[in-house]
């Protein structure tokens, strides 16, 4: 249990570290895989857990965005982690920093952002998603 507090720790650094660099795609993805990596070790630490697919499995139909999380590390056909620019309504300007506004002011009402690509062309937020998936490690008496 020491392992997984610890690795929690070091998770929870992680998350604080990509949120103050939201433009950092490495912040971002290494973020997803100790997210990963956590739910291996919580699949450890389960003494009623016999089957770690199943158990992966079971965690992400619980936790769409934890799913999408293990999907992404996976590495497999599916949703990837990736730099876009994202256009900025005119009615959300006023949440823009500073920076942002600027940027967005030369690049056509566009920032770039850290986002979530499906192969079917949906996107999400990188951070919104990794946050979700942060709280469904809480969420299940696992944590």
């Amino acid at each position: 249990m020491a392992e997984l507090s610890a690795h929690r720790a070091y998770l929870e650094g992680e998350w604080r570290a990509a949120r103050a660099a939201p433009l950092s795609l490495r912040r971002a993805m290494l973020v997803a895989m100790l997210i990963d990596a956590f739910v291996d070790r919580q699949f450890a630490a389960d003494p009623s857990a016999d089957d770690i697919l199943a158990y992966r499995a079971a965690r992400a139909a619980a936790a769409p965005m934890l799913g999408v999380v293990l999907q992404i590390c996976a590495q497999a056909d599916g949703p990837k982690m990736t730099l876009e620019a994202v256009t900025v309504p005119l009615e959300a300007y006023a949440s823009l920093s500073v920076e942002d506004f600027m940027v967005s002011l030369y690049n056509d009402h566009s920032v770039q952002r850290v986002v979530i690509a499906w192969p079917d062309g949906r996107r999400a937020l990188a951070h919104d998603v990794l946050e979700e998936a942060m709280a469904a490690l809480e969420g299940d008496g696992h944590a």
